[in-house]
């Protein structure tokens, strides 16, 4: 077998990660084209001249140079977006002066893979995604409705989203001093060209949780640390410009960006987080401005954690009224409240497939080993925040979960019931089952199909000393369901990120608003295989996961692709997490007992074809693009601008159902 061939038998299955789960897919176009060659005549068989059109020129050749060009094209462009110091640029010649392609494309991917995706996800650098309007919706809310700012904003990042500087001086570090090694081109420069000293920045120190010797990384500040993640490809570039047309600016809007590598005890203990954001805050109210914070994805932890933290004499020490006093609304956009399945497989193998960020997931995947993922996974302490949470409660056991599709159901997503299935149609698997093997067990392990609490006891004992030493220190993941139990842990911050631990403050004028989409596929249970490799493998000093998830096809179930059983959500989070606490939970005396008002908003994903936007367009309202969508900004616009009243519940998925069938008083 040749060469070429081989590789194509390697390269047989396209890794998933490639494609961001907003939907991008699509043929690149052409990286050049050949030249005019003028067009051969003879004479007709009546003497007239008759134009015969070129030849053909091999594809072959345009292939070759195509691979060449694209990748000089795209190194070029990750090396001279804002060039740090003559280092790089010496770095940069040297590599253009000997340059060996293969030696840098994985040896999973065909050269034209590579070649394909690298031009397309760095396409999102250089051509923004306007389709949806410039400083729409707010230009027609302000002259249909008359809105214009109220109250001072604070908006809070969700994980991976804010920049990360580096702020070290020592030897590896000094070319990338004030340089973002997460977010814009330095990062995916310095994971291409100098992974060790990356992954030395990145990583936190695992028996202190916090930075490692002589590294120190800094989240970015100011409203550019997560308005775009590279140029072009907005996070909260969008609602700024929203906010912006109701009159507002840096006096009274801002971004609370973290580090969100760390635990959110750590937060307040290195950086003094969510000191700085009370009295950002208290600042506003001195001037006669409540607040109302806007919160993505992770952020809707962190502001339930603030709001816990302020009003605790173990924390802020605020009393219990200072949330009433201060804060007029907090506004989830997609709100992870109840944790990610996702974040479970990240921590026990390695594996993910990002969506905040494509190019960023396709680097991570395909030039870093699930052995060196999952170590920088596991030192990040603020991660295991997203675990799930509730235990079988929420989300099911062997038996069934919650969220398993509703029979005879409209919605988009749900599928048909077992008992409705004939011989010819494709059974779905439950949502119980968080980790399943193949029948029902793993012959090498001894393990059967585990529901979450089992799942998160197996990546508990996966967890090296010091990795578990630190989330017991800083979690809960658990239900309490008497006021008692709540009111005997109200100091206690490991439960301050769990919401079905602890009450909401004491502010009968607060307004919560989770506001989401629903309709996209959606992580919410894995098929895993153990490799022949037994449970003391768990405890290897190598640290390679003895776990991976088993992607063999399985045509005779309809809810599992590669491995993976898909539920209802936005692409990220499932329902489940996104709507049950505001749909349900929130709504009952023993998590709200002073009457906090609670509003949900439901959005369908309907994204336009990749063609006409590449991020979905106005209904886009998967997990990222939701921040772009216009009826969720609409919202938030209205809220900000003193309108929240006017907003009330909007219920287009079967959460509800959902919530029914979930047994907590």
């Amino acid at each position: 077998m040749s060469k070429a061939k081989g590789m194509r038998h390697r390269g047989q299955r396209k890794s998933t990660a490639a494609l961001s789960e907003d939907g991008e897919a699509g043929t690149p176009t052409a990286i050049g084209t050949p030249p005019e060659d003028p067009q051969p005549t003879k004479p007709g068989l009546d003497g007239a001249l008759v134009v015969h059109p070129p030849k053909r020129i091999k594809r072959r050749r345009w292939f070759i140079a195509g691979i060449a060009i694209g990748v000089l094209t795209a190194l070029s462009a990750i090396l001279y977006v804002n060039p740090t110091q003559n280092t790089h640029i010496s770095r940069m010649q040297e590599l253009l002066g000997d340059l060996d392609v293969m030696s840098i494309i994985p040896d999973s991917l065909l050269p034209d893979d590579f070649i394909q995706d690298m031009t397309k996800l760095l396409a999102l650098d250089s051509h923004p995604a306007r389709s949806t309007g410039e400083f729409e919706p707010a230009l027609s809310l302000a002259k249909q409705e008359g809105l214009s700012k109220k109250h001072n904003v604070i908006l809070v990042p969700g994980i991976i989203s804010s920049g990360l500087e580096s702020w070290s001086t020592a030897s590896c570090s000094r070319p990338y001093f004030r340089q973002r090694l997460w977010g814009t081109s330095t990062m995916f420069k310095a994971i291409l060209l100098d992974k060790d000293c990356w992954k030395q920045h990145i990583m936190l120190d695992k028996k202190t949780g916090l930075d490692p010797p002589n590294i120190k990384l800094r989240a970015a500040q100011g409203l550019d640390a997560a308005d775009y993640f590279i140029t072009g490809y907005w996070i909260w570039g969008k609602a700024i410009e929203n906010l912006a047309v109701l009159g507002y600016d840096s006096n009274d809007m801002s971004l609370a960006a973290y580090d969100w590598r760390l635990s959110y005890y750590d937060l307040e203990r290195r950086d003094q987080y969510f000191s700085h954001l009370k009295a950002r805050i208290e600042i506003s109210r001195s001037a006669g401005k409540k607040t109302v914070l806007v919160a993505h994805s992770m952020g809707s932890q962190v502001v339930q954690y603030f709001m816990k933290w302020v009003e605790s004499s173990a924390g802020g020490n605020g009393g219990p009224h200072w949330v009433n006093d201060h804060i007029e609304a907090v506004v989830n956009l997609a709100g992870s409240s109840l944790g990610v399945p996702k974040t479970l497989a990240s921590l026990l193998s390695g594996e993910q497939r990002e969506t905040v960020q494509p190019l960023a997931s396709y680097l991570l995947d395909h030039f870093m080993s699930r052995k060196e993922l999952a170590r920088v996974f596991r030192s990040w302490t603020g991660l295991p925040s997203l675990l799930p949470k509730g235990g079988n409660a929420i989300w099911g056991d062997l038996d069934g979960a919650p969220d398993d599709p509703i029979a005879n159901s409209t919605d988009i997503n749900t599928l048909v019931e077992p008992a409705n299935n004939t011989a010819d149609m494709p059974q779905y698997v439950s949502f119980g089952g968080q980790i399943r093997f193949d029948g029902d067990s793993d012959s090498s392990s001894g393990l059967h199909n585990q529901t979450m609490q089992d799942s998160l006891q197996l990546l508990f004992s996966a967890l090296s000393r010091d990795e578990l030493r630190l989330l017991n220190r800083d979690y809960s993941f658990g239900v309490f369901r008497t006021a008692k139990e709540m009111e005997a842990h109200k100091n206690d911050h490991r439960v301050w990120t769990n919401p079905l631990q602890h009450q909401l403050p004491n502010a009968p004028g607060l307004s919560i608003y989770c506001i989401y989409g629903h309709g996209a596929t959606t992580e919410r249970a894995y098929y895993y295989t153990t490799e022949n490799a037994t449970m003391d493998d768990l405890h290897d000093s190598s640290g390679v996961p003895a776990f991976k998830i088993d992607r063999t096809h399985r045509p005779h179930v309809s809810n599992v692709d590669i491995g993976i059983v898909n539920g209802e959500g936005d692409g990220t989070v499932p329902l489940l997490s996104l709507g049950y606490m505001c749909a349900d939970g929130w709504r009952k005396p023993l998590f709200n007992p002073h009457g906090v008002r609670i509003v949900s908003r439901e959005f369908v994903h309907n994204p336009l074809a990749v063609f006409k936007d590449i991020r979905g367009g106005a209904e886009a309202a998967d997990h990222i693009n939701i921040l772009g969508n216009h009826d969720a900004t609409a919202d938030m616009l209205r809220i900000v601008a003193g309108q929240g009243h006017q907003i009330q519940d909007r219920f287009t998925s079967n959460i509800r159902e959902y919530a029914r069938r979930i047994n907590i008083p």
